[in-house]
């Protein structure tokens, strides 16, 4: 009877893990599934690809490493 015991115990057991594993697989597979990385907006990349556009782009960051303030640069016209 002990034995019958121990084997069910090792049963369920076995079931448990696989069920957990089960879950997580299904987990990890749904967050790498269903998400979308975007290093740069549609209109930054937009803007990037335009050579008149990148070229003042590169000018704002430029003038913001010399000045540290983003309030000084043309930032938002050029956008």
């Amino acid at each position: 009877m002990e034995n019958n015991k121990n084997t069910f115990e090792s049963i369920l057991a076995i079931i448990g893990i696989l069920y957990i594993l089960g879950f997580v697989y299904h987990k990890l597979k749904n967050i790498t599934s269903d998400t979308e990385t975007k290093v740069i907006s549609d209109d930054g990349l937009k803007a990037i690809q335009n050579p008149d556009t990148a070229s003042q782009l590169r000018e704002a960051v430029d003038d913001y490493h010399n000045t540290g303030d983003w309030n000084k640069t043309k930032l938002e016209s050029i956008l």
